[in-house]
């Protein structure tokens, strides 16, 4: 009886060793941070505007209309993406995204924290500013020339993603030569 004890003993500590690594190895694992902008999940640098509207359309998200050239928004639905319900693309001449304002009037604080948490956990610290569990002031700089600026300290929150340089035609219907080595840095 003893051997039997004993061998189901050795099998429960290997069971539970087991388990201990498989837990460990979940527990640290470092996550990954994105180390360019992302604009609903297509990278911002020389983000055409028809792929960004391909994007959203596939979300369902429409436009409306807009009579201002270079200026598009769209409605994120009553509730949006955590109280973000409007969101504005603005494109240079060459229909490449400039700037996008995501904004909304947030009114759970929950809600505004979570948006920071998620920002800054897919881009780790902030470049610049502050976030305190989530609310805050604060920008993340990319090499490529991006920039994601985010304000939630009251209840008029914004993201606003940067393309400091984005694409732009020449004269003669080609892409700019600069911008393609640019992007290539």
């Amino acid at each position: 009886m003893s051997r039997k004890f004993t061998s189901v003993l050795a099998v429960l500590i290997l069971v539970l060793v087991g388990m201990a690594t498989v837990v460990n190895a979940k527990t640290t694992e470092i996550p990954q941070l994105s180390n360019i902008a992302e604009l609903f999940g297509l990278p911002l640098n020389d983000l055409s505007l028809s792929r960004l509207e391909k994007k959203l359309d596939s979300m369902g998200l429409h436009s409306y209309p807009s009579y201002k050239e270079g200026e598009v928004s769209y409605s994120l639905g009553p509730e949006g993406i955590l109280g973000v319900t409007h969101a504005t693309i603005f494109s240079n001449s060459s229909r490449y995204v400039q700037q996008a304002l995501l904004s909304g009037v947030v009114g759970s604080l929950e809600k505004r924290q979570a948006l920071g948490e998620l920002l800054q956990k897919k881009y780790g610290a902030p470049s610049e500013g502050y976030l305190n569990n989530g609310i805050g002031r604060s920008k993340w700089l990319f090499k490529d020339g991006t920039l994601i600026e985010f304000h939630n300290s009251t209840y008029d929150v914004y993201i606003m993603y940067v393309d400091e340089r984005p694409r732009v035609m020449g004269r003669s219907g080609q892409i700019d030569v600069e911008a393609l080595s640019r992007k290539k840095q």
